[in-house]
């Protein structure tokens, strides 16, 4: 499940309520359980831990043949719930594989039955998946902000400089707005006129959400922090800026909305000039 209660451990939706099969979110557990580990924090405290982990790592290295749900969790883009092989999944799956190879989850001085071991093969099969795959999501996602996470922070999963430039330049190109990043092109998610009494959409469907999917500051951050790791200042700051001019101030404090809508009188005109 990709969901538990957090003070029982039980889960919180039904198996068929949610797209459970995210392999990104069980990477990224395991991608942060090995650098926090690294850093010299120690988490793991038994065998029966290290077991479990153990497994979670099996788990996910089969995710470059594992169609998932992806970040978004509802699989292709007509929220069909049909699963498919999802570049940032696989991606964080790399990552994760690459971290927990070796580590000894007892820390640098712990016993050899602490030790995770990950099988090169899997790690290679998982890179070739990958680039394959990018600069493209999946089969129905051209392009997609989601992998922002695999450009850059967390994952930086994409070792090819150039394709890596091609995919977040593409992003830039097909998906940011004066507000954020589009998650995809056609995304009518919390856009005024989708239908929120049923999940998926028809194909015809999907032409009316054009040019007025929803915009997520989040994705700013991403592209912040990226240019950051990457040591372009210049780009840096040009997003730091467009964050600070999207901040809410709520009792005090400056927060970003999850995301930004075109008002359903707006809508004929975003149409006839996007980004207006």
């Amino acid at each position: 499940h990709a969901k538990y209660n957090t003070q029982t451990g039980e889960i919180v939706v039904g198996d068929d309520e949610w797209g459970h099969l995210q392999l990104d979110a069980t990477s990224l557990f395991l991608l942060m359980l090995a650098q926090m580990t690294a850093s010299g924090l120690r988490i793991v405290f038994s065998l029966d831990e290290v077991n479990f982990v153990q497994n979670l790592v099996h788990y996910i290295s089969r995710a470059y043949r594992t169609p998932d749900y992806g970040i978004w969790e509802r699989g292709n883009k007509m929220n069909h719930g049909i699963a498919e092989l999802n570049a940032s999944s696989i991606g964080m799956a790399k990552a994760a594989l690459e971290a927990m190879a070796g580590c000894n989850l007892f820390g640098e001085d712990g016993s050899q039955s602490a030790v995770i071991h990950v099988i090169s093969d899997d790690i290679a099969r998982t890179r070739i998946t990958l680039q394959s795959l990018l600069p493209r999501e999946s089969i129905s996602k051209e392009v997609d902000s989601a992998l922002l996470s695999i450009t850059g922070f967390p994952a930086f999963a994409i070792e090819d400089d150039e394709l890596r430039h091609k995919t977040q330049s593409l992003i830039v190109e097909k998906l940011q707005g004066n507000f954020g990043c589009k998650r995809f092109l056609l995304d009518g998610h919390q856009t005024v006129i989708e239908d929120h009494q049923r999940l998926h959409y028809e194909p015809h469907e999907l032409k009316q959400f054009m040019d007025i999917e929803c915009e997520w500051p989040l994705f700013f951050c991403y592209l912040q922090l990226n240019h950051l790791f990457a040591g372009n200042s210049v780009q840096a700051e040009d997003y730091r800026i467009r964050l600070q001019k999207l901040l809410i101030t709520r009792d005090a404090q400056a927060l970003l909305p999850e995301l930004y809508f075109v008002a359903e009188e707006n809508i004929a005109a975003e149409k006839a000039q996007p980004h207006s």
